[in-house]
């Protein structure tokens, strides 16, 4: 079986990525080629990710290199390794998400040697770890809703993935 392609890179923008469910894997998704692209990133991935279901995926939930993300109202449980991961100067907003038994549940610091930078707002953390060695400070150009942190994994449960309309 062939590797799945959950990689936003080589200068792509303005994607979101909703409703899905990630599990059962190694890596989730990244964004950002590698550290030493930055002359065809930076500037651009431009990424939102929301109402997403994230359960037994050891890291990149996502990882981002060079970019902007909103990570918001989506479910991690059960990540051994790594959550949320920004580096390479990356900017991130993670909100009213929930993470449970997610180690590194946000982390600015790990595998790159450059950090990056994320804003903690409203997570609910059970048995789960942050290590945010920067603070952002981003703000989407776009309005959006949010469901709260405390109710989002049942809903995501239920409406995201394949098959589900």
């Amino acid at each position: 079986m062939g590797r799945p392609q959950r990689h936003i890179t080589h200068g792509s923008d303005f994607i979101t990525v909703s409703w899905n469910k990630f599990h059962d894997h190694w890596k989730g998704s990244l964004v950002g080629h590698s550290d030493s692209n930055a002359s065809e990133d930076k500037g651009k991935l431009h990424v939102t990710y929301h109402h997403n279901y994230w359960n037994n995926v050891n890291s990149r939930l996502p990882s981002f290199r060079f970019g902007t993300g909103h990570v918001f109202s989506s479910c991690f449980e059960n990540n051994p390794t790594s959550g949320i991961n920004s580096r390479m100067g990356a900017q991130l907003l993670v909100e009213q998400n929930y993470f449970s038994s997610t180690k590194l549940a946000i982390v600015t610091d790990l595998d790159s040697d450059e950090d990056g930078y994320a804003v903690d707002r409203n997570n609910v953390f059970v048995d789960s770890t942050t290590e945010i060695t920067q603070v952002g400070s981003l703000t989407p150009p776009y309005s959006y809703t949010l469901n709260p942190a405390s109710c989002i994994c049942s809903m995501v449960k239920s409406y995201a993935g394949l098959g589900i309309i």
